[in-house]
């Protein structure tokens, strides 16, 4: 059979390219972060500016405010109508934009401020905040392919000009290898026994190359900042259900002390990684949790079913169903939103670290072989999910794992390469041109591809970006919605209690007169 020639690439160029494209996650964290944070304002907006109404209603009782003032808090109170009529062109004294200031930044705001300490918490565990994920071991000096394996990372740590990683080993039967940690300065390699004794020493050494070009390419950061988008989104799961669950307010709380311990720089690193997985499991979406804490709210008294029904049902009825939006926009959000535009961003890192291992080891042929046998092995490790995308192979995500999954990071679909335009490139990275066969290209039309992704994504763009609108529109509309009708619940309970005093007072007044 007759083999196509395929267009060669330099290594070099092909790092410059995929560089350029990852230069976007600072940005788009931030920008995830802050519309993640919108739903906590389902809390906070009610909790901000209730102080303000009870205090004016306070007030009003000493000296009576100017009807003005009161027509401006009861348009703020009431933002549905004041929304509406603004939709259909009537005047109001609230602009839309004021209550964007109002309903919608104290949220985005609250989680562009925790984002930066669940970033000092994740620094305060380091690796061991995966490691724990992952049950692992020294290597053993006397069995001679775990000795090889750790002379390889040294070896290729050398060439790259980095500090070496540590290395422990996974008793699996999986073939598969990843390099975890925050920085290259504690940067820990795992390899499977089955990835010892199913690989030859080239292939092992061509994937430890990956992994260590990927270590030196910063890729370890930028999966901690992923990361902790994902962790910071469990926190404000927390937030939005304390009111319903005293073990959320009880993690809340020690999520403030550490992250007050962790600025001061003496944080635990233990208790760190314990609140970390706390907060990537709470970003899960659960039903069976909320059920079990609805069946908790059961009346043992005549007072206490007055209390259900003034108060729990109500808090329910709100904030319990905003909770159950918020965690299912989370989802949505990774699925739709996040996942399409972050899956390509890393897949131009896996390419940049295919690269690195070309330029380190100079043997495209045997990272072919490598990622040929890993693609047609058992490569899924336990207790890998959460950072599954740092392995350089992992199974494609399926319905079954989407339903086990106890994180949010699970969900998203696309994060590792393709087997065949992976081979493809590497075939033009210099590897045997039977890789890259299927998928010869003629000269322009692969420098074309390669600048701009496969065309599916650049066709998705813009399809993406309607939907993205979509769901950020439906996610302001129903944020407004939840705190507009606790404020306005507000409103009506504060009238009930100080109408009669007004009452009075206006009497008293009317008879000094």
């Amino acid at each position: 059979m007759s083999v196509q020639a395929v267009e060669r690439v330099h290594f070099l160029e092909e790092q410059r390219r995929n560089r350029r494209r990852s230069r976007r996650f600072s940005v788009f964290a931030v920008v995830a972060v802050a519309l993640a944070g919108i739903p906590l304002c389902v809390i906070l907006a009610p909790l901000l500016y209730g102080v303000v109404l009870v205090a004016a209603h306070g007030v009003d009782l000493v000296a009576p405010l100017p009807a003005r003032q009161w027509e401006l808090l009861h348009e703020v109170a009431f933002a549905l109508p004041a929304v509406w009529n603004a939709v259909r062109g009537e005047p109001t004294r609230v602009t839309l934009g004021t209550l964007a200031m109002l309903y919608i930044a104290p949220g985005a705001l609250a989680m562009l401020v925790a984002w930066p300490l669940v970033r000092l918490l994740a620094r305060a565990g380091g690796a061991g905040t995966v490691l724990r994920r992952i049950p692992s071991r020294e290597p053993d000096p006397v069995r001679l392919s775990e000795h090889q394996l750790r002379n390889l990372v040294q070896e290729i740590a050398v060439a790259a000009g980095v500090r070496p990683p540590a290395v422990r080993i996974i008793d699996s039967a999986a073939v598969n290898a990843v390099a975890i940690g925050l920085t290259t300065d504690d940067a820990t390699i795992l390899a499977t026994t089955g990835f010892l004794q199913r690989l030859d020493r080239d292939e092992r050494q061509a994937i430890v190359a990956h992994l260590v070009g990927s270590v030196g390419n910063g890729d370890l950061e930028i999966a901690a900042t992923i990361l902790s988008v994902f962790q910071t989104w469990g926190l404000m799961a927390l937030l939005l259900e304390t009111p319903l669950d005293p073990s959320r307010r009880a993690l809340v709380r020690q999520f403030v002390h550490l992250s007050r311990d962790a600025v001061r720089g003496r944080a635990h690193p233990d208790a760190a990684r314990e609140m970390l997985d706390a907060l990537l499991a709470g970003s899960a979406f659960e039903f069976d949790e909320f059920f079990e804490n609805l069946d908790t709210i059961r009346p043992e008294s005549v007072g206490h079913a007055c209390a259900v029904i003034v108060i729990h049902i109500p808090v329910i009825a709100t904030i319990g169903l905003a909770s159950i939006a918020a965690k299912q926009s989370i989802t949505l959000f990774t699925n739709l939103i996040l996942g399409p535009w972050l899956a390509p961003m890393w897949r131009a890192r896996r390419r940049l670290a295919d690269a690195t291992a070309v330029q380190l080891t100079r043997n495209p042929n045997a990272l072919a072989r490598a990622v040929r046998a890993l693609d047609a092995a058992d490569v899924r490790v336990e207790g890998g999910e959460a950072v599954n995308f740092l392995f350089p192979v992992w199974p494609v995500v399926s319905e079954r794992m989407v339903k086990d999954a106890t994180d949010v990071a699970t969900f998203i679909v696309g994060m590792n390469l393709e087997s065949t335009p992976r081979l493809a490139r590497l075939a033009r990275l210099g590897a045997s041109p039977e890789f890259g066969a299927s998928d010869a290209r003629a000269p322009t039309s692969v420098r074309i591809r390669d600048a701009l992704g496969p065309w599916e994504e650049v066709r998705a763009i813009p399809l993406l970006a309607i939907v993205a609108v979509l769901m950020l529109v439906v996610l302001i509309a129903v944020t407004l919605a939840a705190a507009s009708v606790l404020l306005m619940a507000l409103w009506v309970v504060l009238g009930w209690i100080t109408g009669p005093v007004r009452w009075l007072r206006d009497a008293f007044v009317g008879v000094a007169q």
